[in-house]
């Protein structure tokens, strides 16, 4: 059967889940939805986007903030719908739909969350921590439609587990929900499910779980640094990274203890661990974008903190992507000019690209499957985006790319897309990759590097 919008769809389900190919509209679909029509909670990138704009004079001073007592707190994201509007040190101009704080006891235990999260900052919150404190929040808002948009991209299996039994708990309350997923693993049981392609819906002639799905290739949860070995770099040369008893903590929260690890050119890391284990940390490290580098044991390019290290001149060495960039990006560019961008040093295109750099960027989009190099980045979808600034920050090349969770809501064919690329790159370009997903990741990469999580 087949239907053509989303209100003929809730007209026979109260609840169901969504998939779709890249570009197929899900993400414009619900957006949409909540803009015409009335009591309509959204969670999606978009409402991550507006926290960490909220949170921009924090986030810039993030590694001081965690101990600054003005920090935001959970407790005002879930009971201070105009929290945001308090302070000139707050940028966010429009305040939340207001919450019911009746409904806080229940909104917690719908999504498996402790009294005890209120009192958390939301700077040191990971990325699994706020999807469900989000999902709460939600709840509070005492919604007749609640539309998820996403929830599972970025988390960790754990994560991932307790978010779907969050979310199955919702489907027992009288609300109607709908659910847009990235993946067929990610259905969920229980919740009719549909594909939505060109503009209409159809049912998903596949099986459904008939519980929450298991990661068939994860491991136990390490509980101290592991390392291993997936094949004999091609070439062993100098040592880029070199960190030595590293330990990162923010008051009594240890993210990183004793952490012994070193890089050599001809290397590719794939770096693994829960929400919260220390990841991001080690990139700020990598990237010399932390101020507790310099009272640790740690040398860059041969040169330490402090002592030699310049940096500017480390982070022209480093190409970089994160999905908060993916979802902050908001120069007005052509795809191609964007490209450009990643030949200097600034998110901007402030001088007019060189025809060589143009020649090779149009030459790259060609290879990633973009014909149209005059197209509008911002008309791109997510995973498009993506994909587009993860070549902006190889095009240079950079010494060592970055990439944080790169492969985050992509579709197969453009996780085949990213990988054909970081193969090629590989060949003089040294990769750390991090990844919540096991075996995710190109032929070409050598090591894993698996990170505990050492503060709950």
């Amino acid at each position: 059967m087949q239907y053509k919008t989303l209100d003929s769809l809730f007209e026979t389900h109260s609840k169901i889940q969504m998939i779709g190919s890249v570009g197929s509209g899900k993400s414009h679909l619900l957006r949409e939805f909540a803009q015409t029509h009335l009591n309509v909670a959204l969670s999606s990138t978009e409402i991550q986007r507006r926290i960490q704009r909220a949170l921009t004079p924090f986030w810039q001073g993030r590694f001081i903030s965690l101990r600054d007592d003005d920090a935001p707190r959970v407790r005002d994201l879930l009971l201070k719908p105009k929290f945001f509007l308090q302070t000139d040190r707050y940028v966010e101009d429009e305040p939340f739909a207001a919450t019911n704080p009746d409904k806080l006891e229940e909104a917690l235990q719908m999504a498996g969350l402790p009294d005890t999260v209120l009192r958390v900052k939301l700077l040191s919150l990971s990325n699994g921590e706020l999807r469900r404190i989000l999902l709460a929040r939600l709840w509070m808002e005492s919604p007749d439609y609640i539309l998820l948009d996403d929830p599972f991209g970025g988390l960790d299996p754990e994560y991932r587990k307790r978010l779907a039994q969050a979310i199955l708990k919702m489907t027992e309350a009288d609300v109607k929900l709908a659910v847009s997923l990235q993946r067929p693993e990610e259905l969920l049981p229980k919740i009719p499910a549909f594909v939505y392609e060109n503009g209409e819906f159809h049912e998903y002639d596949g099986e459904l779980p008939a519980e929450i799905a298991q990661e068939s290739k994860s491991k136990p949860e390490p509980t101290h640094y592991e390392i291993q070995e997936l094949r004999k770099p091609e070439i062993s040369g100098e040592t880029l990274f070199d960190l030595n008893h590293v330990h990162i903590e923010y008051g009594s929260t240890q993210v990183i203890k004793d952490l012994s690890w070193q890089v050599k050119k001809g290397e590719h890391w794939v770096v693994m661990g829960q929400n919260g284990a220390g990841k991001s940390t080690l990139l700020a490290l990598l990237s010399a974008d932390h101020p507790q580098m310099y009272s640790n044991d740690i040398t860059l390019f041969g040169k330490k903190p402090g002592h030699g290290l310049n940096i500017w001149e480390h982070k022209a060495q480093i190409g970089f992507f994160s999905p908060e960039l993916a979802t902050q990006y908001r120069e007005k560019l052509s795809i191609e000019e964007v490209l450009c961008t990643g030949f200097t040093t600034g998110l901007g295109l402030f001088s007019p690209p060189s025809w060589e750099e143009k020649a090779k960027a149009k030459k790259w989009l060609q290879e990633l499957g973009f014909p149209n190099a005059e197209r509008p980045f911002q008309t791109l979808s997510a995973t498009e985006r993506r994909l587009i600034l993860i070549a902006r920050a190889a095009i240079r090349p950079p010494k060592v790319l970055i990439l944080d969770e790169p492969t985050q809501g992509m579709e197969n064919e453009f996780r085949s897309r990213l990988f054909d690329l970081l193969q090629f790159l590989s060949q003089a370009t040294t990769l750390i990759m991090v990844t919540h997903y096991h075996e995710e990741w190109p032929p070409c990469m050598t090591n894993v590097l698996y990170m505990p999580k050492f503060s709950l």
